[in-house]
């Protein structure tokens, strides 16, 4: 993706104007991505007011959209203000034309008022789902996720959420090594996946005679090519099996068995993308045992097997990924 189209309309969030400007328009050549071109796009190509204060001109009229790669709906302070009829039409187009459109947070009312979610998983904020699931009833509402995608279609839950969004099509389209370079830059974390939730139902309780749900995590981050399962988390723990198994669901909304599946096909990836070990090695050194399982598991995650990953993520010696992969690619 190199162009990139913003849909500008009143009311539009400064912070994911930011978030975008942060990732999209800032000259990130040092970290292997860009340059790109963005277009600021408005009806009328006018001057709009942006919340919480402040106005930004539009680069373009909506007809500026029309050859982007990446159309982007930034929220907007009132989620339910209307949507003007050439702006929906502009989305439309884009999508049918073949550009990924993506909405930031409330971006998503935008999208659903284009008939964009129709058929297609779609989240915002927390606070704004409810509305959603009114606005957009055609749509597949998932309340508890970072963000969704498919068929070109994405939704981000909440302001950081859009950020995650972000990286993660910077990763989708640029490769792992680059997406974490933008995020050292950005002080983030690398990947957040989307099935992530929102946010913990709970505080973890404080207790100083056990080790925390987060301490038992980091610890089987370093031994995930061990032979390590759920009883070893819960011992290492230092609780009852059911106690483990609630705290760690409040904690990361996944159960421990999928949370180091998920752990270990994602250390998978990076060895695919950042090594030359056979992928026999790789299965060893991510825990899954066996290529056959390897192939098993990354398949049902990502969509393709080790071979098509590591041809379109591994990381050439200049730092620049070859080629592009989409989410719903099902060759080997």
């Amino acid at each position: 993706m190199r162009t990139i189209g913003v849909l500008l309309l009143p009311g539009s969030r400064m912070f994911d104007l930011a978030v975008i400007a942060e990732v999209w328009a800032q000259d990130r050549t040092d970290s292997g991505i860009g340059p790109f071109t963005v277009r600021v796009c408005a009806p009328g190509r006018r001057r709009t007011r942006v919340s919480p204060f402040g106005e930004v001109v539009a680069t373009q009229g909506l007809s500026g959209l029309d050859d982007c790669d990446l159309v982007l709906a930034p929220g907007r302070d009132d989620p339910l203000a209307e949507v003007p009829a050439a702006a929906q039409t502009a989305l439309r187009r884009a999508h049918r034309a073949g550009a990924t459109v993506a909405g930031l947070c409330s971006g998503a009312f935008t999208l659903g008022a284009a008939g964009l979610l129709d058929g297609r998983p779609a989240t915002t904020h927390w606070r704004d789902l409810d509305a959603l699931a009114t606005a957009a009833p055609a749509a597949d509402l998932r309340r508890d996720v970072l963000y969704t995608e498919k068929d070109g279609v994405l939704t981000s839950a909440g302001v950081v959420g859009g950020l995650d969004l972000c990286l993660h099509l910077v990763r989708r389209d640029h490769g792992a090594d680059v997406a974490a370079r933008l995020a050292r830059r950005l002080v983030m974390p690398p990947v957040r996946e989307g099935g992530q939730r929102q946010y913990a139902e709970a505080p973890l309780p404080a207790s100083a005679s056990r080790p925390s749900i987060a301490s038992t995590m980091d610890w089987a981050m370093t031994r995930l090519a061990d032979e390590i399962g759920v009883p070893d988390l819960v011992e290492h723990a230092g609780m009852s099996p059911r106690t483990f198994h609630r705290e760690f669901a409040a904690a990361t909304g996944s159960t421990p068995g999928r949370w180091l599946l998920v752990q270990r096909v994602q250390h998978a990836q990076r060895l695919l993308e950042t090594t030359d070990l056979p992928v026999a090695r790789v299965a060893e050194r991510a825990g899954l045992g066996s290529a056959a399982n390897l192939r098993r598991r990354l398949r049902a995650e990502v969509g393709v097997g080790p071979d098509s990953y590591r041809r379109t993520f591994r990381m050439p010696p200049g730092g620049v990924t070859v080629g592009a992969w989409a989410s719903t690619s099902t060759s080997s």
